[in-house]
């Protein structure tokens, strides 16, 4: 099977590093660019941050454009407490002296799509700020995107930012709810299935004493989760997201209508997935505007992981 293209979006903290590094390094992906915008940390950290990973997978010539520096309409909540004040969990890590494109990132993205000579997969790794920036500068490229992998928001295991809101819809809920409308194919890759993807010890001690050029970062970034965590076994996060898209049948997934959730006091940011049946009830149900990941094989992906980076 030839590459699948893909773009990336990205706030780059810990688990993006990881997902980064995947698939700057898997054969089965085409990156055409990666776009920056500000979540875990600010856009001025994630820029760097970007840069260095993609230059420890000795992939300088992928593109990258900065984006939005805050969300659409409320200030940067951030994640540092998580990924710490630099985003990588690694504050004495050299970082990347390259500068990103020039472009912005919404505009990047553009030029990449209407370059291509096939829709392109969007594996959204971040807040969508940059993405409802899109969807609303260019509705006429929409066509030009296959699908949006959205890591983001849960069908039935609550938050992570707060009880309701998971941390990259929470962020952003106005910017989530006009990419959701925007009547692109997308799947929810949630909560639900985010903390199920994990290495064990020996992975982790194979991956880091590998030789490869990565990894001495990888080594320190999984290091890093097993920390901040208490974990022997270290969740890969974004990680499992781009395994997910090399192997889509990992996922279990159902089509479902996602309405995000742009007002309630305990439940802003939340994605409220309609799981009701077709039944009379539900007859005037809006129609399914994602797929909902509900399980994935999660051993399997993180076999990929370990064999790609390996």
């Amino acid at each position: 099977m030839p590459p699948l293209p893909i773009l990336i979006d990205c706030d780059t903290g810990v688990d993006d590093a990881l997902a980064l590094l995947l698939a700057a390094r898997s054969p089965a992906l085409k990156i055409l660019g990666v776009t920056c915008v500000a979540g875990n940390v600010s856009l001025d950290a994630v820029v760097p941050n970007t840069l260095t990973v993609l230059d420890a997978a000795q992939r300088p010539e992928i593109p990258v454009a900065a984006g939005y520096a805050s969300p659409l309409v409320h200030p940067l909540t951030d994640a540092s407490h998580v990924h710490g004040n630099d985003g990588l969990g690694l504050p004495d890590w050299p970082r990347s002296t390259r500068q990103p494109n020039a472009r912005h990132a919404v505009d990047l993205m553009a030029e990449i799509l209407t370059a291509a000579s096939e829709p392109v997969t969007i594996i959204a790794l971040a807040p969508l700020t940059n993405l409802a920036g899109f969807v609303q500068r260019y509705p006429e490229l929409l066509p030009r995107i296959a699908r949006i992998i959205s890591m983001g928001g849960s069908a039935f295991s609550g938050g992570n930012m707060t009880a309701a809101a998971e941390f990259n819809i929470g962020c952003d809920p106005e910017a989530a709810a006009v990419v959701y409308n925007s009547g692109v194919p997308i799947t929810l890759y949630g909560l639900d299935v985010f903390r199920q993807v994990t290495l064990t010890a020996a992975e982790v001690a194979a991956l880091e004493a590998a030789g490869k050029p990565w990894s001495p970062l990888l080594g320190g970034l999984l290091r890093y989760v097993q920390r901040r965590f208490h974990q022997t076994e270290p969740g890969l996060g974004d990680g499992g997201t781009v395994t997910a898209a090399i192997l889509p049948d990992t996922l279990t997934t159902r089509a479902h209508r996602v309405h995000i959730e742009l007002s309630g006091t305990h439940t802003r940011g939340m994605t409220v997935v309609d799981r009701r049946v077709a039944s009379q009830d539900a007859r005037h149900a809006a129609p399914p505007n994602a797929d909902v990941a509900y399980a994935i094989d999660a051993r399997r992906c993180a076999q990929l992981f370990v064999e790609t980076l390996r």
